[in-house]
């Protein structure tokens, strides 16, 4: 299986007065065509910011340290912004966290989705409204052709996150990147937006990259998982293989937490500690101040993200493998 975007050892960093930030270290995962990736973690581990270096959108000052970004097996990190812009929007499209935030509100819905058509496709403003329309019809939204001239504030937080997704399929990417796509929304819309997305993949042979705190979304919907701790990937490999036997110390902690029907507790079960800054990270593994396997070996140098068996890969000197 050819992989569509290779990500190997990126580190992006965001420089400040006394000492940088490493907000992503050595980040590397693979997606392949029709796949769908799930990035989890807690909010701050760097999954947002792993999304934005593929799409060349970290801000500044913060810039891509080192690795490589491979689409199609190019390496797009050196590429001028020119050519960038070619690849962004129309290859790899993005849906925000807040649409309420990335919309603007001085522009009405028809008029910012057929802005990216009309740049990518090529079409005249008559048939971009046309294919604007169809895709709001295709995304679940009543009445498209009035909904073209609302703005973003007359929509329910449940149209505008479908106007999102109409946005950037807008250009039939290989590439769709869904950062937190349900949040602030109802539970029986979330539900709606996930049916979405997996209905549009299948039908467009789309990969999809899905980032979210949601471990009951990416068991659903997600072929690999990727949990990411304090800005690294601490295990990565098939999501039924995780699910089955969890191997990072953390990523156990996660699933001991999770609220299951039935049981009897009067509280729920957590990882002792706190995440550390990112000023403050150890020398070590990261994860070992909350660690209750860990050893001395664990702090003297930093944990590569070890290869296994069936894709796993684990990012803990204790972990052995099935």
């Amino acid at each position: 299986m050819n992989a569509l975007l290779e990500v190997k050892n990126m580190s992006v960093r965001f420089p400040l007065s006394g000492s940088d930030i490493l907000a992503v270290r050595d980040v590397s995962f693979t997606l392949h065509k029709g796949r769908t990736l799930g990035f989890v973690g807690e909010s701050g581990c760097g999954k947002s910011v792993t999304a934005y270096a593929i799409l060349r959108l970290v801000p500044p000052p913060g810039k891509i340290d080192s690795g490589r970004i491979l689409y199609k097996g190019r390496d797009i990190i050196p590429l001028e912004d020119d050519e960038m812009r070619k690849i962004r929007g129309k290859e790899i499209a993005m849906i925000f966290q807040e649409p309420m935030t990335s919309l603007n509100p001085v522009f009405t819905v028809g008029y910012q989705i057929m802005e990216s058509i009309v740049l990518h496709m090529g079409m005249n403003k008559r048939e971009a409204r046309d294919h604007a329309a169809d895709l709001l019809a295709r995304v679940g939204i009543p009445d498209p052709a009035k909904r073209l001239n609302a703005y973003p504030h007359e929509l329910s937080g449940g149209m505008r996150q479908r106007a999102m997704i109409a946005m950037a399929l807008s250009t039939s990417p290989s590439i769709l990147i869904a950062d937190e796509p349900t949040t602030a929304l109802d539970v029986t819309i979330q539900a709606q937006i996930l049916d979405l997305l997996m209905k549009l993949q299948e039908e467009r042979q789309m990969s999809l990259l899905l980032i979210t705190h949601d471990l009951g979304v990416v068991a659903n919907i997600a072929d690999e998982i990727a949990i990411m701790y304090a800005g690294e990937i601490v295990e990565y490999g098939r999501t039924a293989d995780i699910f089955r036997k969890p191997g990072h110390p953390y990523t156990r902690g996660l699933f001991r937490a999770i609220p299951r029907i039935g049981e009897n507790r009067k509280k729920l079960r957590t990882i002792r500690g706190m995440v550390p800054t990112m000023t403050s990270s150890p020398t070590g593994c990261v994860f070992f101040p909350r660690c209750d396997i860990g050893i001395e070996k664990c702090t003297m140098a930093p944990v590569a993200l070890a290869s296994y068996r069936y894709k796993r890969a684990v990012r803990c000197i204790r972990y052995e493998g099935e």
